[in-house]
C-alpha cells in the first residue's frame, strides 16, 4: 500500500464527521417521510400491518451497508472493503 500524503491523511476526520452528519440527516428525513407515508396508507385504505410493512422497507433502503455493498463496490477493487 502507497503512503498517503499527510494533506489527505488531516481531512479525513473532518470528512468522517461531515458524512456523519449527513447520513443522520438522511435518516431522520426517511423516517420522516416514512411516517407521512404510513399515514397516507392507512387513510388510503390499505390495512395497517401492510402498510407497516412497506414503510419498513422503505426505511430500510437507507442503509450505510447497503449501500457500499450493493453500489460502492460492484466490480471494483477498493482497499479497505474486500
Amino acid at each position: 500500500m502507497t503512503e498517503f500524503p499527510l494533506g489527505i491523511l488531516a481531512r479525513i476526520p473532518r470528512l468522517v464527521i461531515s458524512l456523519s452528519f449527513s447520513y443522520l440527516k438522511l435518516k431522520r428525513r426517511v423516517r420522516k417521510s416514512a411516517k407521512m407515508m404510513r399515514k397516507g396508507l392507512i387513510k388510503g385504505g390499505m390495512s395497517r400491518s401492510q402498510a407497516k410493512q412497506l414503510t419498513m422497507r422503505y426505511e430500510e433502503s437507507v442503509s450505510i451497508r447497503k449501500f457500499v455493498k450493493g453500489s460502492v463496490l460492484k466490480g471494483k477493487n477498493i482497499p479497505f472493503f474486500n
